[in-house]
């Protein structure tokens, strides 16, 4: 049976009841904590924050960051705060540099629709581009983000989130470290049993390594002037300037 995210989240918690036992690099692990990591405003990197002692009595934190099946997104509606806790201090200078690359690709995009093209019904306007993170390329007006390592590893894990995203709840107790991930879990059919995850857990560090490139999109927002709506208040990292000049729109 196929799950929605949030239900498949709360499935792959639901295998790991406190007491259950599972085995990790050879080691038998006792469960003693489970359960979705939240915090006040957005999300942190960790979906799934799981708790276990060894039979040597160490603890080890398994901080998931769980994918369903082609999940391209890393980051969706990307905002200021959100871009400097990926990117760092330098955020705007990086998606400045990404975005600039893709000029020449900006200025052939029609800005009014007169007749629907594609996915774009006529009439509509656009007000300018959204920015996304993903792990392929998407779309005329994407490319390669040209990032280190260390800031690939930071728009995976999470290492630059502060405040309550990187100290998250969990079962009402604040953890530290809790937002930031250091697995990642792509669920390719169902999963059955909690050593199934387990099993298929990658560390973020080695999967970076696998996939050192992060690619970024910019999606349009438009107006629909025949229905007077739009796609909302979104944070735009390229926006078209609209003025009326001699009584015509100007771009």
């Amino acid at each position: 049976m196929a799950f929605t995210f949030g239900a498949a989240e709360r499935h792959i918690c639901g295998l790991f009841a406190q007491g259950n036992t599972f085995i990790y690099s050879r080691e038998t692990y006792t469960v003693l904590n489970v359960g979705k990591p939240t915090c006040s405003r957005g999300e942190p990197k960790t979906d799934i924050y799981l708790l276990a002692r060894s039979q040597k009595g160490l603890d080890r934190e398994f901080k998931i960051s769980f994918k369903k099946e082609n999940a391209d997104f890393l980051e969706n509606k990307t905002n200021a705060e959100r871009a400097e806790q990926l990117f760092g201090p330098c955020w705007q200078e990086i998606i400045t540099n990404a975005t600039t690359n893709l000029f020449p690709e900006f200025n052939r995009k029609p800005l009014i629709y007169k007749r629907s093209a594609g996915k774009t019904e006529a009439g509509a306007i656009t007000m300018g581009w959204k920015f996304e993170l993903l792990n392929v390329p998407s779309g005329q007006l994407s490319g390669d983000m040209c990032l280190s390592p260390a800031q690939v590893l930071d728009v995976y894990a999470g290492t630059n989130l502060t405040g309550d995203k990187r100290d998250a709840t969990v079962n009402g107790w604040t953890i530290p470290g809790s937002g930031i991930a250091n697995f990642i879990l792509f669920e390719e059919s169902p999963i059955s049993s909690a050593q199934e995850v387990i099993d298929s857990l990658i560390p973020i560090r080695d999967y970076v390594r696998m996939h050192p490139t992060v690619y970024f999109a910019c999606k349009a927002l438009n107006y629909r002037t025949f229905r007077g709506k739009y796609d909302g208040n979104r944070p735009l990292s390229v926006f078209v300037d609209w003025d009326v000049v001699g009584g015509k729109l100007y771009s």
